[in-house]
């Protein structure tokens, strides 16, 4: 029989047994857990290169719809401003008829006037405006001199008096200047407005 067990004084614990792990297990272990780690890197490498590939195609697609929506939109760009010259071309149409058919001139002119008023209609719905020039002071922003002429009575050194062709604005940008000739005061030498922005012209 074993000796009893005294609850004031317990026996001693036993240390625990240290498991020795033999070195080919050990390293076998270690070549499975970097095995493991190795599949884990190579597979998220993939999943990586995968999403990396699916960015590339679809900033490509993306890159080739915008191409073909602004080849699309530079094709029909015109199609509002072509669809409100049609009206127009009739209207020619008919006045040519009407020339041919030798028609009452009068009635020629009325449809010149018509026909006119219709392309005038046709540019300031898209934004575009004549340049005023008759009786204004000359703006080298939207005025090009073609040159002088004497001021008449009345007139104000340095205001446009005659124009030579009309200039437009499209939504407030100049896209052709107005050509204008400018009165200039021929007793006096100093230089009008004109003059000292653009440097003059000679009379020719």
């Amino acid at each position: 029989m074993g000796h009893p067990v005294n609850p004031e004084h317990p026996a001693p614990e036993q240390p625990a047994l240290e498991v020795r792990v033999p070195p080919e297990l050990a390293e076998k272990r270690q070549r499975a857990a970097a095995h493991d780690e190795l599949e884990r890197l190579k597979s998220e490498a993939a999943e990586a290169k995968d999403n990396y590939l699916r960015a590339v195609a679809e900033i490509d697609n993306t890159k080739k719809r915008l191409q073909r929506e602004k080849d699309e939109f530079a094709k029909y760009a015109a199609e509002s401003v072509i669809r409100g010259l049609l009206p127009i071309v009739d209207s020619l149409d008919q006045a040519l008829v009407a020339v041919d058919k030798q028609s009452d001139p009068q009635a020629v002119i009325k449809g010149v006037h018509l026909i006119y008023r219709q392309l005038l209609g046709v540019l300031e719905q898209e934004g575009v405006k004549r340049i005023s020039t008759i009786g204004e002071r000359f703006d080298p922003h939207l005025h090009e001199a073609a040159g002088h002429v004497p001021v008449a009575d009345g007139a104000v050194d340095g205001t446009i008096q005659e124009e030579v062709h009309v200039g437009y604005t499209m939504h407030g940008k100049v896209i052709r200047p107005a050509l204008v000739k400018i009165a200039k005061a021929t007793h006096d030498t100093r230089p009008t407005t004109y003059d000292q922005d653009q440097g003059g012209i000679d009379n020719g």
